[in-house]
């Protein structure tokens, strides 16, 4: 048997006589995929509005005037149809679609009633219902200054909303998917920090550090036994949030299973890294903390990217989560597959391997 297969058994030795570490990765996706969907909130700004104005008249233009000083929304791009606003709502360039019919000023002055139409993209279903919410008020008010009064039952202009990917406005939808990668950030990280550690306090890094195993072998042994309970805890978080949630993928489990072990990869190899320069289990905890929540709250995991800060906004590109965040949501809400993510499944590869090259790089090892 090779060093690597000796190293994996003693990996999966280690963690079997541990009476702790079998029943955090049990209870770890248990409890945040029970409990946390229930207390979560968010708050929505910032909305990124497509508009295609067909009247193109001067009532059109007043609309979109009141709409823009409202402070809620962004106007994002503006269509010639509803296909080309379609596309840019796809690939999440634009949160909300309002569409203006052709004639509503003729008609409206001829004191027909005018259907305004709104599409929103509920992945984010917060975002979405709030945003269609403050779209459709706004509308209301414009339509009832029209009429010439509060009565708006002789307002000439009616709202008809349609929520794209998450039609029921269901907020566990958003949730669930982002609890699924917390469970990824905590297993895949935490544990393999944590080993290390403890051999560093037990003493015996010291018989690894004097013997022939090679330093690849080492974190590779690491990365592979600690990526597997990963998979186990990532999976258990799916089966949950499909018979508890009843979250059905739109997407295929390849694209879900694959990132997921990509991104593994890139955790357990900035787990080592942590625990390379600590020397105590303490350190290792703070430090990995640390990152972990930057990881988790600058990433699009509870708070839209396009709600933050402009400079933040800028800060996401370079955490891996931000494009694992991007997969998982793509996949189970929009049904995307490896050709609608390349750019993302490129990014969070390019993570992984540069991390683990570093791992192996830091990694001190007495010869």
């Amino acid at each position: 048997m090779s060093s690597f297969g000796y190293l994996f058994i003693k990996e999966a030795k280690q963690f079997k006589a541990n009476p702790f570490m079998p029943v955090v990765l049990v209870l770890l996706p248990l409890l945040l995929m029970l409990l946390v969907p229930l207390a979560a909130n968010m708050e929505v700004r910032d909305v990124r509005l497509s508009v295609v104005d067909g009247d193109r008249s001067t009532m059109s233009v007043r609309l979109i005037e009141r709409i823009s000083q409202s402070g809620y929304f962004v106007f994002s791009s503006y269509e010639d149809s509803y296909e080309a606003a379609m596309d840019q709502l796809s690939r999440g360039n634009a949160d909300i679609i309002l569409e203006i019919p052709h004639g509503m000023e003729e008609k409206t002055g001829n004191g027909e009633t005018v259907e305004i139409f709104i599409a929103a993209n509920a992945v984010n279903n917060t975002k979405g219902a709030m945003g269609g919410g403050y779209l459709s008020s706004i509308i209301t008010d414009f339509s009832a200054d029209l009429a010439g009064g509060p009565d708006q039952a002789a307002a000439p202009l009616s709202v008809v909303p349609q929520y794209r990917y998450n039609p029921h406005l269901d907020y566990k939808l958003f949730m669930v998917p982002a609890l699924m990668i917390v469970v990824i950030v905590l297993v895949g990280g935490f544990f393999p920090t944590m080993s290390i550690v403890s051999e560093k306090e037990n003493g015996t890094i010291e018989q690894i550090n004097v013997s022939p195993v090679r330093k690849r072998d080492f974190i590779l042994s690491k990365v592979v036994f600690y990526g597997i309970l990963g998979i186990f805890a990532f999976t258990l978080a799916i089966l949950i949030a499909h018979f508890v949630y009843g979250l059905a993928s739109h997407g295929g489990l390849l694209e879900i299973f694959t990132s997921a072990m990509i991104f593994l990869v890139f955790m357990g190899g900035f787990g080592l890294i942590i625990s390379n320069y600590s020397d105590t289990m303490l350190q290792a905890v703070f430090l990995m903390l640390f990152f972990v929540l930057i990881f988790m709250l600058m990433s699009g995991i509870f708070t839209p990217v396009s709600s933050m800060e402009t400079w933040s906004q800028y800060v996401t590109y370079i955490l891996p989560t931000r494009y694992f965040v991007n997969i998982l949501r793509a996949v189970c809400l929009k049904g995307s597959h490896f050709a609608d993510m390349t750019f993302d499944f490129v990014m969070l590869s390019v993570f992984a391997v540069v991390i683990n090259v570093l791992a192996v790089v830091t990694y001190r090892k007495q010869n």
